[in-house]
């Protein structure tokens, strides 16, 4: 397998009191923090998508779909800031290491991808189309509908590379912080195949409930389990029955209740009622 050798500046930092994770190459977060240099190897990755193998995502099988995730590594994790948008509070609450993420071999994983998509884009968007179309294919033949979400972990810009022009037959969805594309979706501005629903945290509520306005979808996270049937008088939904957000009615408020680093939040992010 062929692979890169790049050479960067990176940080240590800690995400958990049990794991520390790959170093990055840019500090994001005030504090003393010791620097090295060292050389990471980079490959191209075997797999880039994860086919239903999230809790969650399994449970849109009984709706009919199953569901393709591209997990690349958050924030400026990898030395690239794939998260531009994101809030203190969303970065402490990330469920990036939730679950498997946890383990040392799947943040590098997704580290290498994340450097893969970078210095490499032409061939990681071959490789990237290649597993939607066999995913696709599969579905079909398994008889379900497949769904395709490529910010598992981050907050790119996907409809820029043509994937939903490409794929017309696949449901395309993803959460995003960046205002002008959930506003962008709302207006009908996006590819008819890709669902965007905007992600409120403690910083930008007043955008939030102007994308409501506007007709389009967001996400809140709440700290119970019993959530409310209405916040800020837009009726919320179940967001943690499935994450075929794509399914909900618009103008709605997908309803997560706090999980892992998020139950402890004081920063505003999650939601009290």
């Amino acid at each position: 397998m062929s692979s890169k050798y790049f050479l960067f500046f990176f940080f240590f930092f800690w995400v958990g009191p049990a794991h520390r994770l790959f170093p990055e190459k840019i500090i994001i977060d005030n504090g003393p923090i010791n620097s090295y240099i060292c050389i990471m190897k980079v490959y191209r990755a075997k797999r880039l998508l994860n086919f239903d193998n999230n809790p969650k995502t399994v449970k849109g099988q009984r709706y009919g779909w199953k569901t393709a995730i591209l997990y690349l590594a958050p924030a400026a994790s990898s030395g690239f800031n794939m998260c531009p948008m994101a809030s203190a509070g969303c970065k402490a609450a990330c469920l990036n290491t939730a679950g498997r993420g946890q383990m040392r071999s799947v943040q590098a994983g997704r580290i290498n991808k994340t450097i893969y998509f970078m210095k490499d884009r032409a061939t990681f968007l071959q490789q990237l189309e290649k597993e939607i179309r066999l995913f696709a294919e599969r579905c079909r033949r398994q008889g379900y509908r497949p769904a395709v979400r490529l910010n598992g972990t981050s907050d790119v810009n996907w409809e820029r590379f043509g994937l939903m022009e490409k794929f017309p037959g696949v449901q395309f969805y993803d959460y995003t912080k960046i205002y002008k594309r959930a506003l962008k979706w709302a207006a009908g501005k996006l590819p008819k195949n890709y669902h965007i629903t905007y992600s409120l945290n403690e910083d930008n509520k007043r955008q939030a409930l102007y994308v409501l306005k506007r007709g389009g979808n967001i996400s809140a996270v709440f700290r119970s389990k019993k959530l409310p049937k209405k916040f800020h008088g837009y009726r919320v939904t179940n967001a943690d029955n499935s994450d075929l957000r794509f399914i909900d009615p618009r103008n709605t408020i997908a309803g997560l209740y706090a999980k892992g680093k998020a139950i402890r939040d004081e920063s505003g992010f999650v939601q009290d009622v």
